[in-house]
């Protein structure tokens, strides 16, 4: 199981590199050193190397503050050391710069969930709908959280 959370980390991941990082040509204030250091925030991420995680997406972020994914790298990685407050205020700064990143909605929403706030969790499922109709994953969250919210 846990190799093929790595795997659909990593496939995540792969895509967020691909569908959001720059171009790179010699004009571009995007350097090399970012990009390397984003690379290792990743990988690091992937084996599951946490701290290290934040420390690259850390320096991602101090070279280039508007990047949505370093802040959604460093959120999985807070969220996964089980740091929810710091997962959520990077969740919320990568939204605040994509409102499309399905990826920080998603971690969020799971981050809401383990501080019992599955009101929140629920809004989040709901903004993952509306920018993907077919999410199967965050109807069926959405279920189980009325379900619980019900049952109270």
């Amino acid at each position: 199981m846990k190799n093929y959370r790595n795997l659909t980390v990593f496939a995540l991941l792969f895509f967020m590199i691909f569908l959001t990082v720059p171009h790179i040509n010699a004009q571009d204030s995007y350097n090399i050193f970012t990009l390397e250091y984003f690379k290792q925030s990743v990988e690091s991420l992937i084996m599951g190397d946490y701290d290290d995680a934040i420390s690259q997406s850390t320096q991602v972020i101090r070279r280039d503050p508007n990047s949505s994914v370093a802040y959604t790298v460093r959120a999985r990685a807070y969220y996964e050391k089980g740091d929810t407050a710091n997962a959520i205020a990077d969740c919320t700064q990568a939204l605040r710069l994509d409102r499309n990143n399905v990826s920080a909605y998603s971690i969020r929403a799971n981050a809401y969930v383990k501080n019992d706030d599955l009101n929140r969790a629920i809004t989040d499922w709901r903004a993952i709908l509306r920018i993907n109709p077919e999410s199967i994953d965050a109807e069926h969250n959405i279920e189980l959280a009325q379900q619980q919210l019900q049952s109270r």
